[in-house]
């Protein structure tokens, strides 16, 4: 069957998409969050003929879902996408939605509203030729995946279903892996006391100073660990370090956050242990020395096989969408997916091309969101069977 998607449709829809503010509030404390743009979806499904939900996470903050229900009993699909983006920084024009040589610009166009355009894209051409799956289609629009994923995380308590795509940018290609993430903080407790009286004083930044030297050993013996095949070897740093309170005093405490990125099989409470090793060395070599250590986020690695039956059908989709073999590629950040599996969902990653990536100039290749409309079209017909 011809199925053809609207490239009107499509191309206005991103535009729309990207010209609304949707930067997660988390990461600036005056953007708005996901209602406008949740509005807009929850608009547009409608218009195609469904009955969105939208549900208020917390003021501002929302999840959009819809379900094109299957005739029969045939697998469940969820098209998972996120509304959220990340700050604009030094964007010039960061919602302009401006078009030229076939890509459209502004913040989240890449990261990820073209994977939205893209679902919505394929619904419509779903409806538009009267096709009834023979499984659910469960379609799935976030709140804070650039955050704490908290719409994912609210997401599965009430949605199950036998395999997700989530349109995450990846150059048409398929993503089976990802790197997880444990965020981690580090606190020494020194004793304050005016610089000229070092005898008085404890200087809690020179004990995270040997925190700081144990953790550079750990991370260069990760350097040197087997590389996973797609998503290479593990890494330790230390994004932020708050130490004593003024010049002349030795410092009473010092507090630094350490970002460890893992490999799938690696378990938070494997590297709670490693780290707080660490402090118990320390503490046996200096009576002065006290430290504790605590974790604040942790977000496993995600790989899936490659011969599962949603790896397989995609495989199949690309291939008869845009008659190319896709590779297969590995995410070195986190992403939604992670819950998704966790959840029992087999998970597999395909969205866009484009450029810019959280930084000032961001875009999305047209075409390819085009394409990737075509793919899920293709997939859900492969895999709702």
């Amino acid at each position: 069957m011809d199925i053809q998607i609207s490239q009107s449709f499509l191309k206005d829809t991103l535009q729309k998409l990207v010209q609304i503010n949707s930067v997660n509030p988390d990461l600036d404390s005056h953007a708005p969050g996901e209602q406008e743009i949740g509005s807009l979806i929850a608009r547009i499904l409608e218009d195609l003929g469904l009955e969105p939900e939208v549900e208020t996470l917390k003021p501002g903050r929302v999840n959009v879902t819809a379900v094109v229900k299957g005739s029969s009993n045939g697998r469940s699909l969820m098209i998972n996408g996120h509304m959220d983006t990340v700050g604009v920084g030094n964007m010039k024009e960061p919602f302009s939605g401006a078009v030229s040589d076939g890509r459209l610009y502004g913040r989240g166009a890449m990261d990820m509203k073209g994977g939205l355009a893209a679902a919505l894209s394929m619904v419509k051409a779903l409806m538009d030729n009267h096709i009834q799956l023979a499984g659910d289609l469960v379609l799935a629009f976030v709140a804070d995946e650039e955050y704490a994923s908290t719409g994912t995380e609210r997401l599965v308590e009430r949605y199950q279903t036998d395999a997700a795509i989530v349109t995450e940018p990846t150059g048409l290609d398929i993503c089976t892996a990802h790197k997880g993430f444990g965020l981690f903080e580090f606190t020494t407790t020194g004793r304050a006391a005016h610089g000229s009286q070092p005898e008085e004083g404890i200087d809690a930044n020179k004990h995270m100073g040997w925190i700081m030297r144990e953790l550079d050993q750990m991370s260069r013996k990760l350097e040197a660990v087997s590389p996973h095949a797609l998503l290479g070897v593990p890494s330790l740093h230390f994004p932020v370090i708050k130490g004593g309170t003024e010049p002349f005093t030795y410092a009473e405490k010092c507090r630094m956050k350490v970002e460890r990125r893992t490999l799938p099989g690696e378990k938070k409470k494997e590297m709670l242990s490693e780290l707080t090793a660490v402090i118990r060395r320390l503490s046996e070599q200096s009576d002065t020395f006290q430290a504790e250590v605590k974790p604040i986020l942790w977000r496993n690695a995600y790989e899936i096989d490659q011969k599962n039956q949603i790896v397989t059908a995609l495989i199949d989709s690309v291939k008869e969408a845009t008659g190319r073999a896709p590779s297969y590629i590995g995410h070195p950040w986190w992403e939604d997916s992670g819950l998704l599996a966790e959840a029992g969902m087999d998970t597999v990653i395909i969205g866009p091309k484009g450029s810019g990536l959280h930084t000032k100039e961001e875009w999305v290749d047209i075409r390819s969101v085009k394409d990737l409309a075509q793919i899920l079209v293709q997939a859900a017909l492969n895999f709702c069977t």
